[in-house]
Formats: structure tokens, sequence, C-alpha cells
């Protein structure tokens, strides 16, 4: 693997059109609710790692499936003006993309609402050999042909591959994560990964599946991960004053594709993530305003949490 950049990424999944809306709290029962502030970006887990992997200095691809109507046409406009090649981003005639409305309130927290659409469900078949090129490979659940596909030419290839394992059925989770060198998961990933595991345990058992590196993302109290045969590590979250709390689990996968690129030690490479994920909390606004490479280094050489 190359030593210094520019890196090329590929990412493989989900984009989504996200109406976002900031309320002060929220309800305690159903009612309505005025927004301080309504802004219209781009989401998904794929989507949303391609934008701040380029924001951290890589070259980015995204492949993935999204509809002809209004949704997707805002979805090329904004991540092709991030910088995202979206050349192998289908759009599928007569599909619906995915739109989702997500709400955040002061503290900074989210909740999301979410209608898929059917252009995934629709896509034509990955062309892996568009692949070819790429120094780290990041898939996420939700175009499980086009993952399993992009996963597989991974591993035949070898090139670096990490699975964002959000919250999926099981079997899928299961599939890709035996695919994958880095399983990384979010905390109901990992639960739906390994029902009724402990933390511990549902590591063991991404491991145990062929990933080379498992790891789970805990938000506010940090990220832990293990080796096959070594201990779990843990290292704590960055402490900030949370903003907006939507897309940093995605800035932390794009950082550690990124720290994966980089051939960062583990430890390096978790400290990178946290950091760029931590900045991203402290602004509004989505992805697009997620930290560059030199913004991370600032606060990783003002801040070293410690390693246990």
């Amino acid at each position: 693997m190359r030593t210094s950049g520019p890196w090329t990424l590929c990412t493989v999944g989900h984009a989504a059109l996200d109406h976002c809306f900031s309320i002060a709290d929220f309800p305690p029962a159903p009612t309505k609710t005025p927004a301080r502030h309504y802004q219209a970006i781009s989401g998904g887990m794929a989507a949303n790692a391609s934008i701040a992997a380029v924001r951290l200095g890589a070259t980015v691809r995204l492949h993935g499936a999204i509809g002809d109507d209004d949704a997707g046409d805002f979805l090329v406009r904004c991540l092709s003006a991030s910088g995202v090649d979206c050349r192998q981003l289908q759009r599928v005639a007569g599909a619906a993309s995915s739109v989702s409305a997500v709400v955040i309130d002061a503290r900074g927290e989210r909740q999301i609402f979410n209608h898929r659409g059917d252009a995934l469900a629709r896509a034509a078949a990955l062309d892996t050999g568009v692949l070819a090129g790429c120094d780290v490979l990041m898939a996420d659940p939700r175009w499980m042909p086009g993952a399993l596909a992009a996963l597989r030419w991974a591993r035949q290839a070898g090139v670096p591959s990490l699975l964002d394992g959000d919250l999926s059925p099981t079997e899928d989770l299961q599939a890709l994560a035996a695919l994958a060198d880095w399983a990384v998961f979010s905390e109901s990933g990992l639960a739906a990964f390994a029902p009724q595991a402990t933390l511990a345990d549902g590591l063991g058992a991404a491991l145990a599946s062929g990933a080379q590196l498992a790891a789970v993302t805990l938000g506010a109290r940090g990220v832990r991960w293990q080796r096959p045969g070594g201990p779990v590590r843990s290292l704590p979250a960055f402490p900030v004053q949370a903003v907006d709390t939507n897309g940093a689990g995605d800035v932390f996968h794009a950082a550690l594709a990124m720290a994966m690129a980089r051939s960062l030690p583990d430890e390096d490479a978790m400290r990178f993530a946290c950091a760029a994920a931590a900045l991203k909390c402290q602004r509004p606004g989505g992805v697009a305003h997620g930290p560059d490479c030199a913004e991370v280094e600032q606060l990783l050489a003002a801040q070293a949490p410690a390693l246990t």
C-alpha cells in the first residue's frame, strides 16, 4: 500500500436527500413543533462518507443508485459540488430516491425518519471493473448486491475494505462482516449483527466470521475495537459541546478509511477518526461542514484521549 497520497476511495451504498429541521427540544408527546431552522442536504451513509472523505483530502468515487426524480437531481448537484465523482451513481428510470426527515434538537441529538425509495432495489448489478485503482473500499448495508460484489472484489484484489455496519437485518450484516477487512459497527448495528451478545462477544463474532479488525462506535462513550487474539481496546470520545451529531458516524467511517489508506497503526487510526467525528459534532449543517485533515491534526495535537 502507498504511504503517501493522494488516495482514492470507492464508496458503495446509500445516498439520500435529507430534510433537516432544527428544534429546541423533542416533545414528550405527538404535537406540532416549530423548527428554528430548515435545510435540505445530501444524506445517506455512503454519500455522507464520500463528502467527508473529500474534505479530508481523498479522491472519492461513489457507487450506488438514485431515482430520476427531483431528489435525485438535488443529490447529484450537491455531491458533485462537494467534489464527489458521481459518474457511477446510477439514475434508475421511474424510481424514487431515498428521502429522510432529520430532526435535531438543541443538544445536537437527532431522530431520522426515512423513506428509502426503490432505486437501490431496482439498480443494475455493480460492475466491479470500475473499482480498479482505489486504495480503500468502503461499503454500507443499504445496497446488499452492490456491497457483496464490492467486498468480494476487494478481497480478491487485495484492496483494504471497511464495512459501515449500521442497523440492518442480521443476515445482511453477518454476510458483509465476513467479507470486510474492518467491520465497524454502530452500537445498534452490532446489536443487530449479534443479537443478545455483549459488546465484547459481538466483536469476537465479527472476527470469527473473517474480519481482521472489529470495532463499535459508542457516540459520546468513544470506540472499542479488537484484533484476532488480542484484547478489546477502547478510546474515549473527544470532549466537545455537540451542536449537531447528524453525520458524525459517517465522518468517523470516512476518517477511518483515510487512516487505513495511510496505513496508520490501529490506535492512531481510531484517534484520527474520533477527532474528525468530534469536530463534526461541533458544527451544524451536515458533513459538508465537516473537518479537513489539517483541522483534525490540530485537534489531535491539542488533545490526546487515553487509550485503555
